[in-house]
């Protein structure tokens, strides 16, 4: 199966990178370091939503106070240790070296713009995107993934029809929707399986 559409936006955990073992070390250590328990398991369903989403999910409620503390122990451990370690998932750097040749590859993230750029330099991946752009709630163009596709297709001439967002969870699938381009599944991520995309892969090498 070749894709058709040109314009290739790309999800980052959970489609190109295998993040969740790092992501999940790394909120175990400040969640231990902070004496605080959690109210769920931590498994890789939680993997996704913005950080501060994902500690409201986490915390108990009388614990809630605490979530600044938290995302700042977070944002320092995970960005100089446990965001290097982290593994694109199998056939990507090879896939995305050929759909560069032809197509225009973006990716958007719910990920915060510094480990992002590292995890994307780190792997030697980050010249085959045209460009990246990160979720950042204080920035009203880019506080969720629905908004910062819209303003990227508008400020990149992105064809929309001539579209694909390519993501494992139901919010990707979601931010896709509201912005009238097609969503592809990708079933090696994250989350649960959405019927409704316009194309399931079991492998990131099938799109080309």
């Amino acid at each position: 199966m070749s894709i058709k559409q040109n314009n290739l936006i790309f999800d980052l955990d959970g489609t190109l990178f295998d993040s969740a073992p790092e992501i999940l070390d790394c909120l175990k250590e400040i969640f231990h370091k902070n004496n605080i328990k959690v109210n769920n398991n931590f498994d890789q369903s939680i993997i996704g939503p913005p950080l501060k989403d994902t500690l409201r999910g986490l915390v108990k409620e009388k614990d809630i106070n605490k979530i600044d503390r938290l995302i700042s122990d977070f944002i320092k451990l995970y960005d100089s240790k446990y965001c290097y370690k982290t593994k694109l998932y199998k056939n990507v750097r090879e896939t995305l070296e050929i759909l560069k040749s032809e197509k225009r590859l973006f990716l958007i993230t719910n990920k915060r713009l510094a480990p992002t750029k590292i995890m994307l330099e780190s792997k030697n991946i980050v010249n085959f995107f045209e460009n990246y752009f990160c979720v950042d709630a204080n920035d009203p163009k880019k506080k969720d993934k629905t908004i910062l596709i819209a303003n990227t297709i508008a400020e990149l001439d992105i064809n929309p029809s001539n579209t694909v967002y390519i993501g494992d969870t139901k919010g990707d699938f979601l931010a896709s929707e509201n912005n009238d381009i097609k969503f592809i599944y990708a079933g090696w991520g994250y989350g649960e399986n959405i019927d409704s995309a316009f194309l399931h892969l079991n492998d990131i090498s099938e799109l080309v």
